[in-house]
């Protein structure tokens, strides 16, 4: 079976693996070779799968889609960490995907104040043409 991870940026994990172990948001999944056609959501989670060589490894991932389709588990998410350790990535987890979605929630706040803004400059220059 083939893993892919995919970020925005791009593929960063292409690898034969016997299985995979993961978190979505309908419970825990171990897909193997002959499990049937799968597609689910994550949030975020540490992903771990096993090689053929047999090495077992870890991904962090930071919300995402999960698709199987036959012989192919394609992970696509907004943010990965691969690592060969489940000690590095509890950090990773808990501290960087944290402060990434903080400053997201920063983003659309001034996202939302500016088109605020927006739409009450555009209420004044409708009633300011309406009076003169």
């Amino acid at each position: 079976m083939k893993l892919i991870v995919c970020t925005p940026l791009g593929a960063v994990l292409q690898t034969n693996i016997t299985k995979v172990i993961m978190e979505t948001l309908d419970g825990y999944h171990t897909l193997l070779p002959k499990h049937i056609d799968f597609a689910s959501v994550m949030g975020p989670n540490i992903v771990s799968y096993t090689e053929e060589s047999g090495a077992e490894k870890y991904i962090a991932c930071h919300h995402g889609v999960v698709v199987k389709k036959g012989g192919e588990v394609t992970i696509t998410v907004q943010n990965a960490v691969l690592s060969d350790t489940l000690d590095d990535l509890k950090n990773v987890i808990s501290f960087e995907f944290k402060q990434n979605e903080e400053q997201r929630k920063e983003l659309n706040t001034a996202m939302a104040r500016l088109e605020l803004g927006l739409i009450r400059g555009f209420g004044r220059l409708n009633k300011d043409s309406a009076n003169g």
